[in-house]
């Protein structure tokens, strides 16, 4: 098995995935993997593409979401296999696919689980003509302004819990027009808090944003929050706590393949949690079972 590697140096623990998976790849009789680190500029496509050229038949992302996400970007379509071993603040995919959470446990998994077809995200911001990919959430409106109030340092030491007092003050805003287009619908106006476009169910603290949504079904889960007082968010967050298949006052949930949300001003769009914009435009499409992702 000929197998690469993608680390981003900025997370620690990738010294320990590299150990990993070159001491199992030595005892498995297999060559040495070739290591490919990320960097600000290129953040794993690239590297992803570039083993993909020499050859690797498994390439194992050491990295968060955002590393994640870009070596899936460069492994899209090819066939090649994607192993994850997560070291980042939320790697909210690993999490949704029930990867280990430890190093040597998600590095054995990596290299010797089950391939998974998975689907992946593309995204487009206004006219942009670049492909912005994303395996777990899109989302524009006022959760993305949540992202960006986040303040980095704070999540990286604490993690998902830094979201909290930056979602606090969001919630109290209000909701802002918008036209929605679902697969080749008609466009739709609607006054919304946020938009989602959802590949996978799962976020922190045991809330899922979709219940009974798949990260293999080549559709999104799209959700509609038009929560319009403070007490809907009770139901909101009630459907996610206790994975309530209905709609509730405040949130719409739709399965779509592809998505257009049109804004009157620019809003915030975050991809993964990394945010883009603000835009007035975003694309987002499914790509059915673009990745092939070892899971247990």
């Amino acid at each position: 098995m000929r197998v690469a590697l993608v680390l981003n140096p900025s997370k620690g623990g990738w010294e320990r995935v590299l150990e990993g998976v070159t001491s199992a790849a030595s005892a498995a009789g297999w060559p040495d993997p070739a290591v490919h680190l990320t960097t600000r500029e290129e953040t794993g496509r690239a590297q992803a593409a570039d083993a993909v050229a020499g050859g690797a038949e498994l390439v194992v992302a050491g990295g968060g979401d955002g590393t994640v996400r870009s070596v899936a970007h460069g492994l899209a379509g090819t066939g090649v296999e994607l192993g994850i071993v997560p070291i980042g603040t939320a790697n909210l995919l690993a999490h949704n696919l029930d990867l280990p959470r430890t190093v040597e446990a998600a590095v054995e998994v990596a290299l010797t689980g089950t391939p998974r077809p998975v689907d992946l995200g593309i995204a487009h911001v206004d006219d942009d003509a670049s492909d912005l990919p994303f395996v777990v959430l899109a989302g524009m409106g006022h959760d993305a302004a949540t992202v960006a109030a986040t303040r980095p340092g704070l999540k990286e030491r604490i993690g998902w819990p830094a979201y909290i007092a930056p979602a606090a003050v969001s919630a109290l805003r209000r909701p802002v027009p918008v036209t929605i287009r679902h697969d080749d619908g008609d466009p739709e106006h609607a006054r919304v808090w946020s938009v989602l476009a959802a590949n996978c169910t799962r976020v922190r603290a045991g809330v899922h944003i979709a219940p009974g949504g798949l990260v293999d079904d080549g559709l999104f889960d799209v959700l509609e929050v038009v929560v319009k007082r403070p007490g809907q968010w009770l139901g909101v967050a009630a459907k996610g706590v206790f994975r309530l298949p209905r709609d509730v006052a405040g949130l719409t949930t739709r399965a779509t393949r592809e998505l257009e949300v049109v804004s009157e001003e620019p809003l915030h769009v975050q991809l993964d949690g990394d945010v883009v914009g603000p835009a007035r435009r975003l694309h987002v499409r499914c790509e059915e079972h673009a990745l092939l992702v070892r899971t247990g």
